[in-house]
């Protein structure tokens, strides 16, 4: 016999399958958690590295130089 989505959960909480026991019996839940940290983990480290890199190249800071050759700073 198998449980439809919107069947009472076979483990007695009242609630249905869908909002109970779904998650846990397919084993999908967990591998979505941690794609989903890992995503953020990507997306936040990708946010440091842009900031850093647009803070390096800020004309006038105190390492960089000009070059009326090449016009850019150095």
């Amino acid at each position: 016999m198998t449980i439809g989505r919107n069947d009472p959960c076979h483990c007695g909480s009242g609630k249905k399958y869908k909002r109970c026991c779904l998650e846990k019996d397919s084993g999908t839940g967990s591998l979505y958690k941690i794609f989903m940290v890992v995503g953020i983990l990507i997306f936040v480290a990708s946010l440091i590295l842009v900031f850093n890199s647009v803070r390096e190249f800020e004309p006038g800071s105190s390492n960089r130089v000009w070059s009326e050759e090449h016009q850019h700073y150095h």
